[in-house]
């Protein structure tokens, strides 16, 4: 299996990905570069659209017209850092 076959994506406020790969590996990916390229698609630029982001054919899709390779994200994201719990 490929480590960046993507089994999982959950999108957030804050134009971010956190993606699962295969093998369970977490990555973050950042979207807001894309929020100012005027040759990406203007619909990922309104947050009610970006947050329908879903894993779909091993990759991140929002429409059958507008996904970003596996491969692109992979290694264009990095690891999902573990936050403390600061109440413990």
């Amino acid at each position: 299996m490929f480590k960046w076959i993507v089994i999982d994506v959950e999108p957030r406020t804050d134009y971010t990905l956190l993606i699962t790969f295969a093998k369970g590996k977490k990555r973050v990916f950042d979207c807001k570069k894309f929020l100012f390229d005027e040759d990406f698609f203007e619909e990922i630029k309104n947050l009610d659209f970006f947050m329908k982001a879903r894993a779909d054919h091993h990759t991140v899709m929002w429409s059958e017209n507008l996904d970003i390779s596996p491969e692109y994200l992979y290694k264009n994201s990095i690891k999902e850092k573990k936050h403390r719990n600061l109440f413990l």
